[in-house]
C-alpha cells in the first residue's frame, strides 16, 4: 500500500512537472498534461471516493471551483451552445486542478522546490528562444518574438519567474541564519545563478513591450515591498519607511512617465516661412503641420514631396508605393513615418539614404526606426501614443491596441447596461459583442470586432454583476479565509493575476487559464506546509 501511495504521488509530480514545462513551451502538452492528471487522479492512490470527499469539504477548493460553476450555471439562458461548450473546454483547468490538488497531500519541500526550478528553467529556455529571434531581427512586430504562446500570457510567466527566484534569494538568505554554512563555492554560484536570471527576465520584459508585463511587474514590486514590511520588518520606523517608498516610487515614476509624454508629444514651434521651399532635385516640398501626426515629438508633414518618394522607393522596393506593407498597412504612411523617426526628409533623398535593411522595414510595416532598434518602454509609449492621436484625430481605432480597446469598453459597458444582474450567457458573449458594436456605431473593423480585454468587464458581460461578484468571491476567498495562504509567492502570484485581468483578459485562452489554474491551485493546496 505504501508502495501504491509513493507511487502514486510520484506520477502526480511528474504530470505537474510536465504542466510547468508546457505553461511557455508547449500549448499541446497544456492539454494533454490535463488529461494524465485525470487519469492518475482516477487509478492511483486512494479511491475516488475518498478523494472526492476530500474535495466536497475543502471549502477554499469549492470556492475556487465555483467560478468554472458559474459558466455551466450560464448555459441556462445560452442560445449558442457551440461555442458555449468550447469555452467550457478550454476553461476546464479551473474545475480539474482545483478538484485534484485539494484531494491529494500537499508536496513536501524537496519535490516543490524541484518543480519551481523545472518552470523556471522552462522559462528561461523560451525566453532564450524568443532572444534567438530577436537577435536575428526574425519579425515584424517585437512581439511576434513569443515562439509558443502570445506575447501577454509570456510576459506573465516571465514576472512570475522573477517572484519565484526573489523568493528563493529571500529564503537562503534567511537560511544562513540558521547554523547553515556562510560560504561555499556551490551556495555562491547558485545565488550569482538567481541574480543573473533575475536580471535576465527584467531585460526581456523590458523588451517586450507588452504593456500587460510592465503592470505585472510593477504589482510584483510593489506587492514585494509591502509583504516584506508587513511580515519581515518588525520596526515601526521601518514599516514607515516602506510606506513612504511605495507612496514615493509610484509618485516619482508618473513624473517621468508625465516627462517622457511631453517629450513625445510637444513639437517645437515651426516658422513655416522660413523652411526650405524646395528639394536637392528642385522640386516643390509641402510642409504640413495640421494633417499629418506627430512621431516622436517631430511633424510627419515637414520636407515632404510625394513624386520623389515615389519615384525613389518604387526603384528600390518591389512593393508599390500607393499599396500595402507586408502587414497591411498604407505604405506611404509608414515610409513617411519611418523617415521622421531617422531625421530624414520625405523626398528622394532621405529614401535613398535608406540602407536595405531600412527598406526591408518598411516593407515588414516597421513604422519607426527607433522603436524598432531600441524596443522597451519608451518605444512602446511612443506606439501608443501615436495610435491614439490617430484615434482622436480621425475616429479611426483600427490601427492601435490602445484604440480598439476603448471600443472593447464601450461596447462592454453598453452590454452591461442591458444585461445588468445575469449577463448575456456563457454562449452568446460573441454574438452579443457583434451586435454591440452594430448598436453604438463603432468604427472598428469586423476583424478587429473582440471581446473586452478586460477580464472582469468580460465577466460582468457574460454573468451580469452577481457573476461579477461570485469572480471576485473566488479570486479572493482563498486568500482571505486562512492565514497560511497568505505566503509571499501566493501573495505575489495573485497580485500578478488580478492586475493583469485589468489590461486583458487572462483567463479567456488556453495558456491564461493554464498559468492561472496551475499556480492558483499548487500554492494552495500543494504548497508545503512547513514553508512561507
Amino acid at each position: 500500500m505504501e508502495n501504491g501511495k509513493w507511487k502514486a504521488e510520484n506520477l502526480l509530480f511528474i504530470c505537474l512537472a510536465l504542466m510547468a514545462v508546457s505553461l511557455t513551451l508547449s500549448p499541446f502538452m497544456m492539454g494533454a498534461t490535463q488529461f494524465l492528471i485525470i487519469g492518475v487522479w482516477l487509478f492511483t492512490g486512494d479511491s475516488v471516493k475518498v478523494k472526492f470527499q476530500r474535495f466536497i469539504h475543502n471549502r477554499i477548493a469549492l470556492a475556487i471551483v465555483a467560478l468554472y460553476l458559474l459558466h455551466l450555471v450560464g448555459l441556462i439562458y445560452t442560445s449558442d451552445f457551440a461555442y458555449a461548450f468550447k469555452d467550457l473546454k478550454v476553461k476546464l483547468p479551473l474545475l480539474i486542478l482545483p478538484v485534484v490538488l485539494s484531494s491529494e497531500k500537499p508536496l513536501d519541500k524537496k519535490h516543490f522546490d524541484l518543480l519551481m526550478l523545472i518552470y523556471v528553467a522552462s522559462v528561461f529556455v523560451a525566453t532564450c528562444i524568443s532572444f534567438g529571434r530577436y537577435l536575428q531581427k526574425d519579425y515584424g512586430d517585437i512581439r511576434e518574438i513569443s515562439r509558443f504562446i502570445s506575447h501577454i500570457r509570456f510576459c506573465l510567466n516571465i514576472v512570475l519567474s522573477i517572484g519565484i527566484i526573489g523568493y528563493y534569494i529571500h529564503e537562503r538568505r534567511i537560511s544562513k541564519g540558521k547554523n547553515v554554512p556562510a560560504f561555499s563555492l556551490k551556495t555562491a554560484l547558485n545565488q550569482y545563478l538567481m541574480y543573473f536570471l533575475m536580471m535576465w527576465f527584467v531585460y526581456q520584459i523590458y523588451i517586450f513591450e507588452s504593456l500587460s508585463g510592465y503592470i505585472a511587474f510593477a504589482g510584483l514590486v510593489g506587492a514585494t515591498l509591502l509583504y516584506l514590511f508587513f511580515t519581515r520588518v518588525r520596526r515601526p520606523a521601518w514599516r514607515v519607511a516602506g510606506l513612504i517608498a511605495v507612496v514615493v516610487v509610484p509618485l516619482v515614476a508618473g513624473i517621468v512617465f508625465y516627462r517622457a509624454v511631453n517629450r513625445l508629444l510637444n513639437v517645437k514651434p515651426v516658422d513655416i516661412a522660413k523652411l526650405e521651399k524646395t528639394t536637392a532635385l528642385g522640386n516643390d516640398y509641402w510642409h504640413d503641420t495640421v494633417c499629418f501626426p506627430v512621431e516622436d515629438g517631430k511633424y510627419i508633414g515637414l520636407y515632404f514631396c510625394r513624386p520623389e518618394m515615389r519615384e525613389a522607393w518604387n526603384l528600390r522596393s518591389d512593393l508599390d508605393y500607393d499599396g500595402l506593407t507586408l502587414n497591411g498597412e498604407n505604405l506611404e504612411a509608414t515610409l513617411a513615418r519611418y523617415l521622421t523617426s531617422k531625421d530624414l526628409r520625405k523626398d528622394a533623398g532621405g529614401v535613398n539614404a535608406l540602407s536595405d535593411d531600412d527598406i526591408l522595414n518598411v516593407e515588414n510595416g516597421v513604422a519607426n526606426y527607433n522603436n524598432h532598434v531600441h524596443p522597451g518602454l519608451r518605444a512602446r509609449l511612443s506606439e501608443t501614443l501615436f495610435e491614439y492621436g490617430q484615434y482622436r484625430r480621425y475616429n479611426n481605432p483600427n490601427g492601435g491596441s490602445l484604440s480598439q480597446r476603448i471600443e472593447y469598453t464601450r461596447a462592454s459597458l453598453h452590454l452591461i447596461k442591458k444585461h445588468p444582474v445575469f449577463g448575456v450567457g456563457t454562449g452568446d458573449i460573441p454574438s452579443a459583442y457583434q451586435q454591440a458594436y452594430d448598436e453604438i456605431g463603432s468604427p472598428l473593423e469586423p476583424q478587429f470586432r473582440h471581446k473586452a480585454h478586460n477580464q472582469y468587464l468580460s465577466i460582468t458581460v457574460g454573468f451580469g454583476v452577481v457573476g461579477l461578484l461570485v469572480f471576485l468571491f473566488s479570486l479572493l476567498f482563498p486568500y482571505c479565509s486562512e492565514r497560511r495562504n497568505r505566503t509571499y509567492l501566493y501573495t505575489v502570484f495573485l497580485v500578478i493575476m488580478l492586475l493583469s485581468m485589468l489590461p486583458e483578459d487572462t483567463i479567456e485562452t488556453q495558456a491564461g487559464v493554464m498559468l492561472f489554474a496551475f499556480f492558483n491551485s499548487l500554492l494552495i493546496f500543494a504548497f508545503p506546509k512547513t514553508t512561507t
